[in-house]
């Protein structure tokens, strides 16, 4: 009996973890510039790199084989535990003890793992407040301005692409094989693929935390390709920061030239800016200045989106007329993603979206998924700092 109580006890340890992780994210909710110095830019960087060290030696996705594992894991002891009351009959009560206690312990030290390899990040200082942005109203006219010169942007960086993969072409008579050069995704695999871009993606973050010293960190893991792609696309998830191995992973089933500002957008959180808004607006910044025609022109894709979207709500004529503007090999590319995506639409996209929804208002972003949204004011105050 006193053996049994020992071991009762004893389980109950694995719950200090989840304690204290409470405990750190209360007290990072109280000063936000607190946090932004002692953890965010003093113990975040230090710890998420040592613990990501060893699946940044690997080319692959730890991330994904943790979840099969963690999926298997849980199939198994649900499997034993049903057995186990099943087949307890008298110590049904201390079967169910262990079962219980077993769950509350891996739920308390995943959530410790969770606060300290990103959870906390939520509460330390806006990007916006750290890089000095004036976050403010703005008139429809600066933002018709900033469609207007995005899709400028996004129109000479694209000719770039075309214009390089020609300069390859050394067959001028095979108008067929000229024509698929011309392609992003054609022009993405003459330059190496997806572990170019990754070891690329990585360059251009170091490059802008030159500027802004809140995005260095001793380590940054290169961004990852899912295997399991297309499941990812099931539930509309283009990239996503696992921070049990802090790793970047992304979805590379679709359209090229929508992945290196998805890896711009996982490697900000892997800096530690967990809001979407300013993950967005960070991989746009670390897109924007690339030496690749190709990352630029992502980077310029991804603010033309959302700043479209906002004048598309608050002037509907300005917004087609610029629109109006794009080239045909624009016109293209964005008629290929929107038939990509458009065979993944349906319940799955729509519950994958509301949990999404539900976990940035779990970690304090009010808005839910509408505060992707407010990565417009920070394109705004950005083009005004330019000016």
């Amino acid at each position: 009996m006193e053996k049994t109580q020992t071991y009762r006890l004893k389980r109950l340890w694995f719950l200090v973890p989840g304690v204290i992780a409470l405990g750190l994210t209360w007290l990072a909710q109280l000063s936000p510039t607190a946090t932004e110095t002692v953890y965010a830019r003093g113990i975040y960087p230090w710890i998420s790199s040592i613990w990501g060290f060893l699946p940044s030696l690997v080319s692959w996705s730890v991330a994904q084989w943790v979840v099969v594992a963690f999926l298997a894991f849980c199939a198994g002891w649900f499997a034993f535990y049903i057995m186990a009351l099943a087949r307890g009959r008298g110590e049904r009560g201390l079967v169910l003890w262990k079962a219980l206690t077993t769950m509350a312990a891996a739920v308390s030290v995943g959530y410790c793992i969770f606060a300290l390899m990103c959870g906390l990040n939520y509460y330390r200082l806006t990007f916006a407040e750290d890089a000095g942005f004036e976050l403010r109203e703005s008139t429809t006219e600066e933002l018709a301005s900033l469609c207007e010169s995005l899709a400028e942007n996004m129109n000479e960086a694209r000719a770039e692409v075309a214009g390089a993969m020609d300069g390859d072409s050394n067959s001028s008579d095979n108008t067929a094989a000229a024509a698929e050069a011309d392609e992003p995704d054609s022009y993405a695999a003459s330059r190496g693929g997806f572990e170019a871009y990754a070891r690329e993606a990585v360059t251009n973050m170091e490059a802008l935390a030159e500027t802004y010293p809140a995005l260095v960190r001793p380590l940054y893991s290169p961004p990852k390709p899912v295997l399991f792609s297309e499941l990812m696309s099931y539930a509309d998830i283009a990239g996503m920061y696992f921070p049990f191995t802090v790793e970047s992973n992304i979805n590379v089933d679709g359209p090229f030239f929508t992945i290196p500002c998805t890896m711009g957008h996982e490697l900000a959180h892997q800096c530690g800016f967990m809001r979407e808004d300013e993950a967005n607006f960070i991989g746009y910044l670390a897109c924007k200045q690339s030496a690749d025609p190709l990352t630029r022109y992502s980077g310029y894709s991804l603010a033309y989106d959302y700043a479209l979207s906002a004048l598309i709500r608050t002037d509907r004529e300005a917004a087609v007329a610029v629109n109006g503007t794009l080239s045909d090999a624009v016109r293209a590319d964005r008629k290929a993603r929107a038939e990509y995506l458009k065979q993944f639409e349906g319940p799955v996209a729509e519950a994958s979206n509301a949990a999404n929804n539900a976990y940035l208002k779990a970690n304090q972003q009010t808005d839910g998924t509408r505060s992707y949204g407010r990565m417009v004011d920070l394109l705004l105050a950005e083009a005004r700092q330019s000016d």
